[in-house]
């Protein structure tokens, strides 16, 4: 049987949010196997504060002490203020003296106007986990979670056996990574070989995320949604090959058979099935895929956006789609909108766990596992048009990460009123003139005028129409 890990996190009270969000690591933790003592619920009336910091900290069953540092904790540790100073004065000897150095893990969690981290002197020069951005959350929680249970990222790797093709001659067999480090090389050398390549990525990555199942240890809520939780970590990598593929895909300059990236489009809302014969299961088992599948979307969509490659948006928001059940091809041709799915497992456990009325679990999840080189507007922009395009379009499609911009400028129609960039985009909305797009705009004004709009109910703000976001009278007005 696995021992259980213990740790103990020290703190500030500074201000309601920060305890939310060091109460949702805690929980967090707890969800992921390990043992955590905090004041929220190990502390009682009656019981002596200040030894039961001193019994937390010196306790040898207490393995790690996680640090979590504001500007409120750094100013009360170096004035010795408080519960915190309190604290101080005891892990201070502790780390100058060493029970383990490795025992104490700052976290620091806000920076200054000059972007450096708030550390107080006892753990200046101290290796620290940055969660001061909300968007690296993930990659951040997994640094902190293998350190705490010594399962270190990095180990040496079996040693596999020569590649066949070297010793037969015969094509190799790539892996995703293994292409996308190659593609640039190979389509320089041989500019034919760029359709082969895509397809072999594609195929490989389609073969990979059918391996990331979600395997649940129990049939209940909780056990379900933490294995569609892990399901969705274990595809990360992939995802993070596919967006650096596509984008090189794009800048070639090369033509490519977009029919490859539509067919694997095609493949992915089957997934959501068995691929086995079995006549019952559950949905949970599945859910992963859900999400995967509208993620993957949306950022082949900012994509496009990101690298001004409006042709490519426009294939993947109005090719028809033949999509595969899970029993038989169907020739009835299916929209973008087939890649909008809801995860409700995932929903109610994400809440249940956090104990937060999220409007959008998967949204808050999308936001929180953004990759390098993209930004949450990234995201956010390509789910909006979509979004808006759906409008047009009259299909479902609602943008969940709406509510994570902080502004709602958006780049793309707030410069139609340039005829340069309308002529360069218009092939998203379907029309080939200015005039054109205006009729198309009076009209969903006029459908809508008795609306109150779409958007999240409760204290978020609505959607803006796609009417707001440019005055249809400015549309290619100047140069």
């Amino acid at each position: 049987m696995q021992q259980t890990t213990k740790i103990f996190i020290s703190y500030s009270w500074s201000k309601p949010s920060h305890e939310e969000w060091v109460v949702g690591l805690a929980q967090r933790l707890m969800q992921d196997g390990v043992d955590v003592a905090i004041d929220k619920w190990d502390l009682k009336e009656g019981h002596d504060k200040f030894h039961f910091m001193e019994s937390m900290i010196k306790s040898e069953e207490i393995k790690k002490v996680l640090v979590i540092l504001d500007r409120k904790y750094a100013e009360k540790a170096d004035q010795r203020a408080g519960g915190v100073g309190t604290e101080t004065q005891i892990i201070s000897p502790a780390i100058y003296e060493n029970v383990s150095q490795e025992k104490f893990i700052p976290i620091v969690t806000e920076k200054d106007d000059e972007g450096k981290p708030y550390l107080p002197a006892f753990l200046a020069g101290r290796i620290f986990i940055d969660f001061s951005d909300e968007g690296e959350f993930e990659d951040k929680y997994e640094v902190l979670i293998r350190n705490i249970l010594e399962k270190p990222a990095h180990s040496k790797p079996k040693l596999g056996k020569i590649p066949s093709y070297l010793l037969e001659g015969s094509a190799p067999t790539f892996r995703t990574t293994s292409i996308l480090r190659s593609f640039e090389g190979q389509v320089t050398k041989n500019p034919k070989r760029i359709n082969p390549l895509l397809g072999d990525f594609l195929d490989e990555f389609f073969n990979n995320l059918k391996e990331c199942k979600a395997v649940a240890s129990g049939n209940d809520i909780m056990a379900a949604g933490k294995a569609i939780q892990d399901a969705i970590h274990a595809y990360t990598p992939l995802r993070n090959d596919l967006i650096p593929f596509i984008e090189k895909l794009l800048k070639t300059g090369e033509d490519f058979d977009m029919d490859l990236i539509i067919h694997f489009l095609e493949k992915l809302p089957a997934l959501k099935y068995p691929q086995d014969q079995r006549s019952s299961w559950s949905t949970a088992e599945f859910e992963h895929y859900k999400f995967c599948t509208q993620e993957i979307f949306i950022y082949l969509v900012a994509i496009g956006i990101k690298l001004e490659k409006y042709s490519f948006i426009e294939q993947l928001l109005y090719t028809p789609y033949f999509i595969s059940d899970r029993y038989h091809y169907t020739t009835e041709p299916k929209t973008f909108n087939e890649f909008f799915q809801h995860t409700e497992v995932l929903d109610d456990y994400y809440r249940r766990t956090l104990s937060q009325n999220f409007a959008s679990p998967a949204a808050h999840i999308m936001i929180q596992r953004i990759p390098q080189n993209y930004t949450k507007d990234h995201l956010i922009d390509a789910d909006l048009l979509i979004y808006y395009v759906s409008v047009l379009k009259a299909i479902r499609w609602f943008p969940r990460t709406y509510i994570y911009r902080e502004d709602f400028k958006f780049s793309l129609f707030d410069r139609m009123i340039s005829a340069r960039h309308f002529e360069k985009v218009k092939l998203l909305f379907e029309v080939s003139t200015a005039d054109e797009f205006k009729a198309k705009l009076n009209e969903i004004k006029n459908k809508s005028q008795n609306s109150s709009g779409m958007g999240y109910g409760g204290p978020y703000e609505r959607l803006r129409p796609i009417y707001e976001l440019i005055d249809p009278d400015k549309i290619a007005s100047i140069r």
